[in-house]
C-alpha cells in the first residue's frame, strides 16, 4: 500500500451511510493517511453546492470533481481546474424529449445553480425526503435538507422559457446570473419511461453524451467526454500523480470507469450485484462503514502501529 498517493470517494452509497452521516470512524480514518502525506477527494456525481459540507467536514485536501467529472473545483478558494459543458443543441432535444412525458423529472446543474423543469424543486425533495425520512435520524435529516433542499435553483415550469432561459446562458456564456454553462441533465421518475428515453438519446447522440445512473430510476447526462475516470485523470495531472498512485471507491454505474482507471478500484459491499460480478475487490457496505473498514485494514501494517 505504500505506493498510493491518492483516494478519491464516491460519496453517496460510499463514504456516507444511508442515514446520510459521515461517521467520525471514517472522517478519523481519512485524516490519519492525510496526516500521512496521502491526498483525499471526493468523485461525485452531486451538484458542487451539494457536495462542499461533506468535503469540509473531511477535510479534503484537493479539489474535488463533481457533477459525474463535469466540474473540478477547490472547495476553499473556489478555483474550477475542469469544466465541460453539455453540447447546446444535445441539451434542447433532452429538454423538447422530457418535456412531452408527464412521468419524468428534468434537472439541469449549472456550476452553481440547478435549474428545475417544474414549479418548485424543493417541494419535489421534500416530498423525496418525506418517503424514506424514518430511515433518518435528526442530523441525517438535517444533512439531506442542507445538501439537496436549500440550495441554489431556478424553477421554470414552461418549457419554453426553460429552452429561451437556457439558449441565453450559451449565448451570454457564463453570466452573473447562470453562474455556468449546463454541466449535466438528470432526468428521474417512471422506470419504464427512462429506459426509453435512454435507449433514444443513445441512439440519437453516440458518443457525444455519457450516460450513467447512481440513484434508481434516475439517469445522468454529461458530455462524452465525462466520467469519473476523466476527472481522475485531470487530478493526477493537478497533484502530479499517476494513475496507479490512486485508490478509488465507489459503489454503483457511474462508479465504474473510475474504479477500472485507477490504480486500486475498490467497490462497495452495497454495489448492485451485476458491478460485483466484474471481479473487482469489495470492501464491507457504507452502513458497516466499508471505507473506513478498507483503511483499517490496508494501510494498518503500512502507516499505523494502531487504529483506535
Amino acid at each position: 500500500m505504500e505506493g498510493y498517493k491518492l483516494i478519491a470517494l464516491d460519496v453517496d452509497g460510499t463514504l456516507i451511510n444511508s442515514r446520510y452521516i459521515l461517521t467520525k470512524r471514517t472522517i478519523k480514518a481519512l485524516r490519519q493517511v492525510m496526516n500521512k502525506g496521502l491526498y483525499v477527494t471526493l468523485c461525485t456525481g452531486r451538484f458542487y453546492r451539494s457536495a462542499i459540507r461533506i468535503a469540509k467536514n473531511i477535510p479534503v485536501n484537493a479539489p474535488i470533481i463533481t457533477s459525474d467529472g463535469a466540474l473540478i473545483r477547490d472547495v476553499y478558494n473556489n478555483r474550477i481546474y475542469y469544466e465541460k459543458a453539455l453540447q447546446k443543441d444535445v441539451l434542447m432535444e433532452i429538454i423538447d424529449t422530457v418535456s412531452g412525458c408527464d412521468d419524468v423529472k428534468l434537472q439541469i446543474f449549472l456550476r452553481d445553480k440547478k435549474i428545475f423543469l417544474g414549479k418548485s424543486y424543493r417541494v419535489a425533495q421534500l416530498k423525496r425526503f418525506y418517503t424514506f425520512a424514518r430511515r433518518f435520524s435528526f442530523i441525517g435529516s438535517v444533512n439531506y435538507i442542507r445538501d439537496f433542499v436549500l440550495i441554489p435553483v431556478k424553477n421554470i415550469d414552461d418549457v419554453n422559457r426553460l429552452k429561451k432561459y437556457v439558449d441565453r446562458i450559451y449565448i451570454d456564456g457564463y453570466m452573473k446570473e447562470s453562474l455556468g454553462l449546463p454541466l449535466k441533465a438528470v432526468i428521474s421518475g417512471n422506470p419504464v419511461t427512462i429506459v426509453e428515453l435512454t435507449k433514444k438519446f443513445e441512439k440519437m447522440f453516440g458518443k457525444s453524451i455519457y450516460i450513467t445512473s447512481a440513484v434508481k430510476n434516475t439517469v445522468d447526462i454529461v458530455d462524452g467526454e465525462v466520467s469519473k475516470a476523466k476527472g481522475l485523470e485531470v487530478i493526477s495531472r493537478i497533484l502530479g500523480l499517476k494513475r496507479q498512485d490512486i485508490i478509488a471507491i465507489g459503489d454503483n454505474y457511474n462508479d465504474i470507469l473510475m474504479l477500472e482507471y485507477a490504480g486500486l478500484g475498490v467497490l462497495m459491499g452495497n454495489a448492485p450485484l451485476e458491478l460485483k460480478e466484474k471481479g473487482l475487490p469489495l470492501t464491507l457496505t457504507n452502513n458497516e462503514e466499508g471505507v473506513a473498514y478498507f483503511i483499517e485494514s490496508h494501510f494498518k501494517n503500512t502507516f499505523f502501529s494502531h487504529f483506535q
